[in-house]
């Protein structure tokens, strides 16, 4: 059976979490407290704007998230003035790369030097995300970190 966004998005924040903590020696993290319905909804209402589902589901864990000394940030959504057509929800490697998901698609980008990526739903944001911090774990256990890591978190 398939997973539902629910699950997929709770399953992609117990993961990145258990990664950031795994890697919190060499690199900081934070994860916020959840937002509540209300919250989202009072967001929605007030900006005439309807928040993806997987988003929702990701800021009824957290509100903002912080991982690998702020090279990923996610956080509650933003009206941009330079971007009116979209809504800023994060940033990347904090050297200008900026993730929003468009008013009218829903679609999730980044924009970087004129540049723009898409992803085909906010899990391949995530997943872009655990892939970078997985290499970075490699880079601190080396090779065999999955197994340490799973050997600490299961």
């Amino acid at each position: 059976m398939e997973k539902s966004n629910k699950e997929l998005i709770r399953e992609s924040y117990d993961y990145l979490n258990e990664l950031s903590d795994f890697l919190s020696d060499e690199y900081a993290y934070q994860f916020d407290a959840p937002a509540t319905q209300e919250e989202i909804q009072s967001w929605e209402t007030e900006n005439g704007i309807k928040i993806p589902s997987m988003l929702k589901e990701w800021l009824l864990l957290t509100k903002k998230c912080n991982m690998a000394n702020r090279c990923w940030q996610l956080y509650w959504p933003e009206i941009d003035e330079n971007e009116p057509e979209n809504v800023l929800i994060g940033s990347f490697i904090g050297d200008g790369e900026y993730l929003y998901f468009s008013k009218k698609s829903e679609q999730f980008f980044t924009v970087y030097d004129g540049e723009i990526e898409e992803y085909d739903s906010f899990d391949s944001v995530l997943t872009y995300i655990s892939v970078d911090l997985e290499d970075k774990a490699e880079e601190i256990f080396g090779e065999d970190w999955l197994e340490e890591f799973e050997e600490q978190y299961n």
